[in-house]
C-alpha cells in the first residue's frame, strides 16, 4: 500500500526538514546541561558513551516517530487510532498520544517562562547593563526578575504571541520560514561566540574540560547520565517529531536525515559549549549549569566583553528556546485543528491561550506560590519531574514496543514503504526491538531515580 498523501503539504527540501529538526533539538539544554555533563564526568569519556547511545539506542527511537508521522499524516491520537485499526491491535495504544501532548503542553508551559527571561536579558544585554556589573549584582538582578510576577508573565506573554504567530502561519509559511532564518542565524551567532572565546585565551582549557578523556571520573552515574541525556535531548516522547514527520515526502532521506540532525546536535553543544565555558573561566568563575549558568555566570562573562557579545549570547539563547517551542506547539495545534474542524489560526490562538494560562503556575512558583512546596518541590520543579522522569520516557518506551512488538511486521514494513526484506529496515527493526527498547527501560529506570537507589546499595559499605 502507497503512502498517504499530507493534507497539509510537504517540507520543500530534506534541508529545510533537518533545518527544522536541528532548531527543535537544539535547544537551551545542548548549552545549560549537556555541557556540564561531560566536563563532570570523564570529558570525552563520557561524550563517548554519549554517542554510542545516542546513535544506537536513540536514533530507531527518532526515526520511529518520523515513520509513523508520515504514515499518519494527522494527530497523534487519531494517528494511533487508526493504525491500531489497520494492524487489529486494541485501541487503548493511543493513550500514548494523549500523553505525548501533555508532554508537549506541560513542557512549553515552563519553558515559555525560561524563554521569556532570555529575551528580558536580551533588551538588558544590549542596554549595557551587565558591562562592569559584579556577581552580586548580576544575581539580584535576576532574582528582581523571577520575583516579580509582573514582569515575568509580560515576557512569558510576549514569548508565546511570536511562537503562536508562527505556528499559526502553518508549516510552510510559518514554521519553514522560521526555522530557515532562526537556524542558520544560531549557527552563525555560535560559530561567532566561538571565535570571540578564542581571543579570552582559556578555549584550550575549556576543550581540556569537554574533550580530555577521564574516564576514572565517569562512573555508573556517568554511564546513566550519557544515555538519558541522548533520548532527552533529541525531544522524544512529545510529539514534536511525530508532527514533523507528517510533512514528510514519501521519498524523504530519513537515515540519512537522522546522521545529518545527530552529527549537527553534537557539533553545535560542543561549539557553543566550549564557548561559553572558555569565557566564563576567563571571567576567574568555574562553570555551573542550569538558570545560575546562563542567567548569572554568563551575563557577568560576557557583559564584562562588551555589550555586543553579551546582546550575541542572549539573542541566541532566545533563538534557540523560540525554535523548541514552535515544534512542541505543532502537534497540539493539529490536535486541535481535526478534533474540533477549526481554522489552524483559531487553534493556533487557543492553543497559545491554554498553554500560556498553564505558564502562570510557572510564572507564580518563583514568587507569589514560592512557598507552596508539597514534598519540598516548587510548582515549577514538580511539572519538570513529570514531563521529564515519566511522560518522556514512558511515552518513548510505549510507541517503541507499540512498533516494535504489537504492530504486524509487513505493516511496519509500510510505515518504511518497503517490502519486508528491506535490510534498511530488518536493521532498524531489530535495533528498535532491543538495543533501543533496553536503553529507554534503563532511561526510565534512572528518571525514576531506581538506578541511583540500586548504585548507592551496591555500593555501600
Amino acid at each position: 500500500m502507497p503512502l498517504r498523501s499530507s493534507p497539509y503539504g510537504y517540507w520543500s527540501s530534506p534541508t529545510r526538514f533537518v533545518l527544522a529538526v536541528l532548531g527543535l533539538v537544539i535547544g537551551l539544554g545542548n548549552l545549560w546541561r549537556l555541557p556540564g555533563l561531560v566536563a563532570n564526568h570523564g570529558g570525552s569519556a563520557f561524550l563517548l558513551i554519549y554517542l554510542l547511545s545516542l546513535f544506537g539506542l536513540a536514533a530507531p527511537l527518532l526515526i520511529n516517530e518520523w515513520l509513523l508521522g508520515r504514515w499518519m499524516r494527522s494527530n497523534i491520537v487519531w494517528g494511533l487510532r487508526h493504525l491500531s485499526q489497520v494492524g487489529n491491535i486494541g485501541r487503548g495504544w493511543q493513550v500514548f498520544g494523549w500523553t505525548a501532548l501533555i508532554a508537549a503542553g506541560l513542557v512549553l508551559s515552563y519553558y515559555a517562562v525560561i524563554a521569556g527571561w532570555t529575551l528580558a536579558y536580551a533588551i538588558r544585554a544590549g542596554a549595557g547593563v551587565f558591562a562592569q556589573a559584579d556577581a552580586g549584582a548580576i544575581r539580584d538582578q535576576f532574582l528582581a526578575l523571577a520575583g516579580d510576577p509582573e514582569r515575568s508573565l509580560a515576557w512569558h506573554t510576549i514569548f508565546m504571541v511570536f511562537v503562536t504567530i508562527i505556528v499559526a502561519h502553518g508549516p510552510r509559511v510559518g514554521l519553514e520560514r522560521a526555522v530557515s532564518l532562526l537556524v542558520p542565524t544560531a549557527i552563525v551567532l555560535v560559530v561567532g561566540l566561538f571565535l570571540l572565546a578564542g581571543s579570552t585565551g582559556y578555549l584550550q582549557t575549556a576543550a581540556g574540560q569537554l574533550l580530555g578523556f577521564r574516564p576514572a571520573d565517569l562512573g555508573v552515574t556517568g554511564v546513566l547520565s550519557a544515555i538519558s541525556q541522548s533520548f532527552y535531548t533529541l525531544s522524544l516522547g512529545v510529539g514534536a517529531m511525530l508532527a514533523y514527520g507528517v510533512f514528510l515526502p514519501s521519498n524523504a532521506p530519513i537515515v540519512r536525515s537522522a546522521f545529518v540532525v545527530l552529527i549537527g546536535d553534537t557539533v553545535f553543544m560542543l561549539v557553543g559549549g566550549m564557548a561559553i565555558y572558555a569565557v566564563v573561566l576567563a571571567s576567574g568563575e568555574v562553570p555551573r549549569s542550569g538558570v545560575p549558568l546562563l542567567f548569572q555566570q554568563v551575563p557577568q562573562a560576557f557583559g564584562a566583553l562588551g555589550a555586543l557579545p553579551a546582546l550575541a549570547v542572549f539573542v541566541l539563547l532566545a533563538l534557540l528556546t523560540l525554535t523548541s517551542a514552535i515544534g512542541l506547539l505543532e502537534p497540539i495545534v493539529v490536535r486541535c485543528m481535526e478534533r474540533f474542524g477549526i481554522s489552524r489560526v483559531f487553534a493556533a490562538t487557543a492553543s497559545g491561550i491554554l498553554i500560556w494560562m498553564i505558564g502562570l503556575t510557572t510564572v507564580l512558583s518563583f514568587n507569589v506560590l514560592a512557598e507552596v512546596s508539597p514534598g519540598g518541590r516548587t510548582i515549577a520543579e514538580w511539572l519538570l519531574d513529570l514531563t521529564g522522569r515519566v511522560l518522556f520516557p514512558l511515552t518513548t518506551l510505549g510507541l517503541c514496543i507499540y512498533v516494535s512488538r504489537m504492530l504486524p511486521k509487513a505493516l511496519v514494513a509500510e510505515l518504511w514503504g518497503v517490502e519486508p526484506t528491506d535490510r534498511r529496515y530488518r536493521v532498524w527493526h531489530w535495533m528498535m526491538r532491543y538495543p533501543a527498547r533496553i536503553g529507554i527501560i534503563i532511561v526510565l529506570i534512572d528518571a525514576l531515580g531506581i538506578g541511583q537507589r540500586l548504585v548507592a546499595l551496591w555500593t555501600h559499605p
